[in-house]
């Protein structure tokens, strides 16, 4: 037997070329698999953080102070169930080293776990505050804090379709609802200001409904960011900082 010219032939033959290329293979099937594995691990974290902010203000809404508090206790769920997804995506990152849409799908899926964990702190806060208003007389919610909370909530709901989807279009509505957010909030504190100068002895009162403000628009920021996150994971294109424009 005289050994070919070409190695690639050789290495058929001899099955050094054939070892390489099934152990590549397993390799790239079993990162896809723990791919999936993480992609089905965020939806079901999404979902979960979901469930912490509706909660969280059906406790502001019904003044459900055991409600808040379940809230809170959970929070240290969510944060291990984060610190245990970047791990997974930390392994894959090292182990295989993926690149191009490999790469770009775990860089997305690491994001839009840290975006849902500030999320999830966030809806915690507002049960903080709940908490908080509980020992204080009582005041009426703001029409506007419900319009708040239900955009914020939705804006959630449509950036986590969007990446279980993989559907790019659906992000737009994101970010013309966050400008929308944003207008209720500038809204809500200008009222809340002028009711404590009307009544200063509802001052503390009116403080807490400006914080749950704050964390309702922080909620919308950050299903934004996720909204931004699945345009980078479709496209490769990077539109944080304005590179997005609102629908005219």
């Amino acid at each position: 037997f005289q050994n070919p010219v070409d190695t690639r032939t050789r290495d058929y033959i001899t099955g050094r070329f054939g070892r390489s290329s099934f152990r590549e293979l397993n390799m790239s099937m079993h990162f896809h698999r723990e791919v999936d594995r993480l992609i089905e691990d965020l939806i079901s974290f999404g979902e979960s953080i979901e469930d912490q902010l509706n909660d969280s203000i059906s406790a502001l809404m019904e003044r459900n102070v055991v409600g808040a508090r379940r809230v809170i206790k959970n929070d240290g769920d969510m944060d291990q169930i984060e610190v245990e997804m970047e791990e997974e995506c930390l392994k894959l990152l090292a182990l295989h080293q993926p690149l191009a849409n490999d790469l770009r799908q775990i860089v997305s899926i690491l994001k839009i776990n840290c975006d849902l964990e500030r999320v999830g702190d966030h809806a915690a806060n507002i049960a903080q505050r709940v908490i908080d208003l509980d020992g204080l007389p009582s005041v009426e919610l703001p029409g506007e804090i419900l319009a708040m909370s239900k955009q914020a909530r939705l804006m959630l709901r449509i950036s986590l379709l969007s990446f279980v989807e993989s559907d790019e279009m659906l992000t737009q509505g994101i970010f013309e609802m966050e400008l929308e957010v944003n207008e209720l909030n500038k809204t809500i504190f200008r009222q809340q200001i002028d009711a404590i100068g009307s009544a200063p002895d509802e001052a503390e009162q009116r403080i807490l409904l400006l914080s749950i403000c704050k964390q309702l628009e922080r909620v919308g920021d950050l299903a934004s960011n996720i909204a931004e996150d699945v345009v980078y994971l479709m496209s490769g294109e990077i539109i944080r900082h304005g590179g997005h424009e609102p629908a005219v």
